[in-house]
């Protein structure tokens, strides 16, 4: 049985390296614009000793069904529809349970077990890198730049679009990060949630290249519905 209280983020994986600068428009003798590796967010909790294979926690079905999403946009923070969006999960590995990175550092991973979009109460939860060691422009470089009350747009698979508005823009330590608050905010039936999550605040270097962040970015937005 899984835990609820979550313990601050942890960064376990090691020793990928993706030189992906056509997927991102770079001419292959293009020097990377980063020298360092970040890793997007990883959620780890406690669970048994012995623990079975847990199901997908089921959430509400949405009046309509849109499909998954397909892209985000916030131009503020340049954020953009072009970034493939890929459906996640959470795997076990030495006890703990941890959100999967994004297969690789140009896409933007969505997580739709703790929420979809068009859902009352439901918060959609999608992470992706700031930066990345040997590689070009990540989807969330620029996330500290959003403002609040912009509109961050949510195109489904079925072509509809949900508006949120920005609400929220914070970067908080490890140290203080309360992943119960973040994944679960108790909203009430008028409001639907997007919260994206990537690294930040002050980074600490490892020897040979990486690294990594002391904080991570949060943004929430969200969209109300009578």
């Amino acid at each position: 049985m899984i835990r609820r209280a979550f313990i601050p983020f942890v960064l376990a994986l090691a020793g990928l390296t993706f030189f992906l600068t056509a997927a991102i428009g770079l001419a292959a003798d293009d020097p990377p614009k980063l020298t360092f590796k970040a890793y997007s967010p990883q959620i780890s909790r406690s669970v048994d000793p012995t623990p079975t294979p847990v199901p997908p926690t089921p959430t509400a079905t949405p009046e309509v069904d849109h499909g998954p999403i397909v892209s985000i946009a916030l131009a503020s923070a340049s954020i953009s529809a072009a970034s493939v969006v890929e459906q996640r999960d959470t795997e076990i590995k030495g006890g703990r349970e941890y959100f999967q990175d994004p297969s690789n550092p140009s896409r933007i991973a969505w997580y739709p077990r703790y929420g979809k979009p068009g859902v009352r109460s439901s918060n959609a939860i999608l992470a992706a890198h700031v930066n990345y060691v040997n590689f070009g422009i990540t989807p969330f470089v620029d996330i500290l730049n959003a403002r609040i009350d912009d509109a961050l747009y949510v195109t489904m698979q079925d072509g509809t679009v949900f508006t949120y508005t920005v609400k929220s823009l914070a970067t908080i330590p490890l140290s203080a990060l309360n992943m119960d608050a973040i994944v679960f905010p108790g909203l009430d039936g008028q409001t639907q949630r997007v919260t994206l999550i990537s690294c930040g605040g002050d980074f600490i270097a490892a020897p040979g290249g990486g690294g990594e962040y002391l904080s991570r970015v949060i943004l929430t937005a969200d969209r109300y519905v009578p």
